[in-house]
């Protein structure tokens, strides 16, 4: 099974909790937060359909289910912690917590608490054994550069036909919003105001699409609704589909009518309404 980039998605994580049926949902936040004050540097994001947690490596995933909810931190964990498992079904790296049974909570706080050193013993092993390598093999990939670098450095990753449209969207973009920040974020270009994600673009296989996180509150657009939260996004195949007129009304609306995405994290997945 093929999983999706390790970049953080807290938008898609937040969703797939709040998605939970009760009491999955309850739980799966309770647990969320042992997970996140235990590991504050990982990536959050979504595989293999759960909530993960991504720290060189995938420490530990959770999910709800109609009777329980699921817990997996690997088989290593799952031997390592067995005497203190006895009780709960197990399988190979998954646990499962009964909605009936009450959550162990410091247990999960010390198995992720494990699972970060475990990987970070592993990450500093293989960082070694990278530092022997001969430095042309130390080169980054063009996507690792665009992920982690500069605007520059996203648009050189960039096949020309694609290139092309992404300087005509992010020209259109900082002319309407002068006073926005620009910055590469979950690997993409994205222009925030007062901190918030206002529009960004990103290339998928044949096109690009721009995305506005506001944008199924827009009056009278053509934008197609992305997930279940406010966002919608237009996708382009050429040049000649940037209509000026269009893009420039898309950009004011996204200046007057915002979001909050940026808390929507410490919100529980609440989004309120700025502007």
């Amino acid at each position: 099974m093929k999983t999706r980039s390790q970049v953080p998605d807290p938008i898609a994580v937040s969703t797939t909790i709040e998605a939970a049926p009760e009491p999955g949902r309850t739980r799966l936040r309770a647990l969320a937060e042992v997970v996140r004050n235990e590991a504050p540097g990982a990536i959050e994001r979504i595989a293999y359909g759960l909530v993960t947690w991504h720290q060189g490596e995938n420490l530990l995933h959770l999910g709800a289910f109609k009777q329980h909810v699921g817990i997996y931190p690997g088989a290593a964990a799952i031997a390592a912690f067995a005497d203190e498992l006895v009780g709960f079904k197990t399988s190979r790296g998954a646990i499962q917590i009964p909605h009936d049974a009450p959550l162990p909570s410091d247990l999960v706080r010390r198995i992720t608490r494990w699972r970060v050193e475990q990987a970070a013993s592993r990450g500093v092993k293989a960082e070694s054994r990278r530092r022997t390598r001969p430095a042309q093999e130390r080169e980054p990939s063009r996507k690792a550069v665009a992920r982690s670098g500069t605007l520059a450095d996203y648009l050189a990753s960039q096949s020309e036909a694609h290139r092309l449209i992404c300087t005509a969207l992010g020209s259109h973009i900082t002319a309407a919003l002068p006073e926005a920040e620009s910055k590469i974020w979950h690997g993409h270009p994205v222009w925030f105001l007062a901190g918030n994600p206002i529009v960004g673009y990103s290339v998928l296989k044949g096109c690009v699409r721009l995305l506005f996180w506001s944008g199924q509150t827009f009056e009278r657009t053509s934008l197609t609704r992305v997930g279940s939260f406010k966002a919608a996004e237009f996708r382009y195949t050429s040049c000649d589909d940037v209509d000026a007129t269009v893009l420039r009304n898309w950009l004011d609306q996204a200046r007057d009518i915002q979001w909050n995405y940026r808390d929507i994290v410490k919100k529980r997945g609440q989004l309120e309404r700025l502007s």
